[in-house]
């Protein structure tokens, strides 16, 4: 007698018709990571620039949104741009001339010239940013990667909601980590939920439900979410 070999179960997400898009999703969601992090900043302080500026690391800052006026007195806020050992970072710092303020930075130039005597720190002076960009936990990027990122997220969300059932994690739990994790929460899903088959989990095993999720969801990424 002879033993028939346990059959295994069906899994969608192995068809062509579901990889694929899961395979674009994941290269767009890398393209715009990666624009990010070479066309785009990230937030530091006041406090890592002049540490940079005192050892010498950074030579050359650019000022933007200080009034050039001859003679102006008062209060804004500007942001201070540099380029950092990898990235472009930047820090907005309030700006008082008249300094009735303990919190505010007076002339911005002459405190930065001042740190770094006696090299010579070039300053760049500009009204307002150019070009369009979208800030998302503390990383500024071009514009068109708001537009990008949004359509991708949307995508996957709609895979998630028509495609084969998840991995890991039932539908609803997923939904809630690619609602609140933004792409965090849309590339685990397509890593680890299933489009992928990224270490698939062995049939049987518990998943993570919804509202366990969604609280997992909160811890990770809502007291991020800007």
């Amino acid at each position: 007698m002879t033993t028939q070999p346990a059959r295994t179960a069906y899994d969608g997400w192995c068809e062509r018709r579901w990889r694929l898009p899961a395979v674009f999703l994941a290269l767009a969601w890398l393209v715009v990571a990666l624009a990010v992090v070479l066309a785009g900043e990230k937030r530091s302080n006041l406090d890592q620039l002049v540490a940079s500026v005192g050892a010498g690391d950074v030579t050359r800052v650019e000022v933007v949104g200080l009034p050039q006026r001859p003679g102006w007195r008062g209060r804004t806020q500007v942001t201070l741009r540099w380029q950092g050992s990898v990235l472009t970072r930047f820090a907005e710092v309030p700006v008082d001339t008249r300094r009735r303020s303990q919190a505010d930075v007076g002339d911005p130039v002459e405190y930065l010239q001042a740190v770094a005597y006696p090299r010579d720190l070039d300053i760049t002076y500009s009204e307002h940013r150019s070009g369009s960009y979208l800030e998302w936990r503390d990383w500024r990027g071009p514009g068109w990667t708001g537009l990008v990122g949004f359509l991708t997220w949307f995508a996957t969300l709609v895979l998630l909601r028509h495609g084969p059932e998840p991995r890991r994690a039932t539908r609803w739990a997923w939904g809630w980590l690619v609602l609140l994790g933004g792409p965090l929460g849309s590339l685990a899903y397509l890593l680890l939920g299933g489009p992928l088959g990224v270490r698939r989990r062995e049939p049987g095993r518990g998943r993570l439900t919804g509202g366990w999720a969604f609280l997992l969801a909160l811890i990770l990424f809502g007291s991020t979410t800007e």
